[in-house]
């Protein structure tokens, strides 16, 4: 594209999903709350029947404090997963209900759940209820060490970096300002991920995506280049995906990049 006579080219775009990706996605829980307390044992107990099953990381993590505290699998039926939110099933005749807040804020408890302060920055909650059962868990995620330098030679190449998250948004700026990403969007439901792709096309940036989860697919399969993690990436985001990073290291990106100028210099000699 020609400006004035100056050759004005757009610079690429590399997104990443936040959990999985940027962060090891080992997720463990913390706390469990119940509204009013005593009932945090089933609340557990209901999240882990909800959660048998599950592969995201909040799945596993809770999955597997399940199975530390010796907690029974209730039979959940007509099971549903609903993309980007959360789980639902039937408990007996009782509806239940796992996943986030705003599964709650677009309810009848959506004047309750404003006055319910939010957990610290580095926390990420999940909301569970059923009937008159309201609660919630928090769970932490570490920060893949190797995700910081990674942004700053990225940077250094004329990259610019977006963070794209279903997490809210203290947990993701949080996250954000410790490895220096240069964008943030959180809150984003799968399809709201699509449209920042295709906003970023549409402005003529070529972007590589990179994800992991189930709910990456469309991302990747909406990107310029495709980029999944391997080890704990889903099926459906490594057939989305034309790169595959082995072990899950965020750092094979960069080293997929280099190769991949390599053979284009070697190509073009």
């Amino acid at each position: 594209i020609f400006n004035g006579g100056v050759l004005a080219l757009k610079p690429a775009i590399a997104v990443f999903d936040k959990t999985g990706t940027l962060t090891t996605g080992e997720m463990e829980v913390h706390t469990v709350e119940s509204f009013p307390p005593g009932r945090e044992q089933e609340a557990a107990t209901l999240a882990f029947s909800l959660e048998a099953h599950g592969s995201h990381p909040i799945g596993r993590a809770i999955q597997k404090y399940g199975k530390q505290q010796g907690l029974d699998v209730r039979d959940i039926e007509d099971f549903q997963s609903m993309s980007g939110k959360g789980v639902q099933g039937r408990d007996g005749d009782a509806l239940c209900v796992l996943g986030r807040r705003e599964l709650l804020e677009g309810g009848p408890l959506a004047e309750w759940i404003k006055e319910v302060p939010e957990p610290p920055a580095e926390y990420v909650e999940n909301w569970i209820f059923k009937g008159d059962l309201i609660a919630r868990i928090l769970l932490k995620d570490q920060i893949r060490r190797e995700s910081k330098p990674i942004l700053e030679g990225l940077r250094r190449s004329g990259i610019r970096t977006v963070m794209l998250t279903g997490d809210r948004r203290g947990a993701a700026d949080s996250v954000g300002g410790e490895i220096g990403i240069d964008e943030v969007r959180s809150g984003l439901s799968p399809e709201d991920k699509v449209l920042a792709i295709r906003e970023y096309s549409n402005l003529g940036y070529k972007v590589a995506m990179v994800g992991d989860g189930v709910n990456d697919a469309p991302s990747l399969a909406a990107a310029y280049v495709s980029v999944a993690m391997g080890a704990r990436g889903s099926d459906a985001a490594l057939a989305q995906s034309e790169v595959v990073l082995m072990k899950a290291r965020i750092d094979n990106f960069m080293a997929a990049k280099e190769l991949s100028h390599r053979a284009r210099s070697i190509i073009r000699q």
